[in-house]
């Protein structure tokens, strides 16, 4: 069994892949929200994973680091990937690659800048997510004002990192991202945008782009490149978003609960998200007595709420995607019938 030990309210990470993608994952897979790691001292064989660990508090990471060093006195046939006391998160695993040559950018607390740094810069929140693009701050002014309006961005733990990424020959910036799961990893996708901050560039990766995000996944370029940098961050479950300057791999983190698949699939998808699924899927599946049917019935009882939840949330998510994917391709017929008539026009 594996034990996928989460925030209650982040569970939606594995969410598409559970419900729609490989349900059979739902057999060996139980998700552990913080509030319930305890019972995990009744398991004797799995694999147990800790993620969510930027969310989680101080006190929140010691006692869990606690209890993992429990588990691993008590528990020998339960392996567990990361550690809540030793993985590093994103302040310490750009500073530990800035120092090692890794990476040519530097990460500072506000409360710690030195004299000199490298601008541009942007704020953001070692905790959580980011989806909004930063402002690039181009100089110690524009930082100052940046950080007199730190109060308001609500910031857990604020960090200033220098830019470290640079656009390829084509003017466009490249973000590629890799998993670890274990002793595998697969490549999930190379996102190509104008745009510096990438998320998810959807519609606007065309032609090349695409077929070169193909070839990264298929081939993994930089996997064992990128192993030793796993090792560094003491990260045995997650996944790496990175850039390649002047052939040179620059990290930007480390997420211990990454989204796998954001969304459920419907029958307007112009993307194949099986090969995806199938990778992850797979590799869950090699992880020590992923098979093992041993679990504990409060562990049961807080994965069936939460995979319940997730489950009503998803269907309503999948209805709405369904109407607006639905209405954009029929939008894209009608104009494609439109311009297919006003060329058959010229030509008479």
């Amino acid at each position: 069994m594996i034990f996928y030990i989460c925030h209650r309210s982040h569970a939606n990470t594995l969410a598409s892949l559970l419900l729609y993608f490989r349900a059979d994952l739902q057999d060996f897979v139980r998700f552990v929200p913080y509030e319930n790691r305890v019972h995990l001292l009744a398991i004797p064989n799995g694999t147990a994973i800790w993620t969510d660990l930027d969310r989680l508090s101080k006190f929140e990471i010691e006692s869990s680091a606690g209890l993992s060093e429990q588990m691993k006195l008590r528990q020998p046939g339960l392996l567990q990937l990361n550690h809540p006391g030793e993985t590093l998160q994103r302040f310490d695993l750009l500073r530990t690659l800035y120092a090692d040559g890794t990476n040519d950018f530097n990460v500072y607390r506000p409360e710690g800048l030195p004299g000199e740094i490298r601008f541009p810069v942007f704020l953001r929140d070692e905790a959580g997510a980011t989806y909004k693009t930063p402002r690039l701050l181009r100089s110690p002014a524009e930082l100052r004002n940046e950080l007199s309006n730190l109060s308001a961005l609500s910031f857990v733990r604020p960090m200033v990192v220098e830019f470290g990424s640079k656009p390829y020959r084509d003017g466009c910036y490249r973000k590629y991202a890799a998993y670890r799961i274990g002793d595998h990893g697969y490549a999930q996708h190379c996102f190509a945008s104008h745009d510096w901050f990438i998320k998810d560039p959807g519609r606007a990766m065309t032609g090349e782009h695409l077929s070169e995000h193909a070839a990264y996944v298929r081939d993994n370029p930089h996997a064992a490149e990128l192993v030793p940098i796993f090792e560094k961050a003491r990260i045995s479950y997650g996944r790496i978003d990175y850039t390649v300057v002047d052939g040179r791999i620059q990290v930007f983190e480390i997420n211990t609960n990454p989204t796998v698949l954001n969304y459920p699939p419907t029958v307007f998808d112009t993307y194949d998200s099986v090969p995806y699924a199938n990778m992850h899927a797979d590799a869950l599946a090699r992880l020590p007595y992923a098979h093992d049917p041993v679990s504990d019935p409060d562990i049961d009882r807080a994965h069936l709420d939460i995979l319940g939840r997730l489950r009503i949330k998803y269907r309503r998510r999948r209805v709405k995607l369904t109407v607006r994917k639905g209405l954009s391709f029929f939008k894209d017929v009608v104009l494609a019938a439109k311009a297919s008539t006003d060329v058959g026009k010229r030509r008479s």
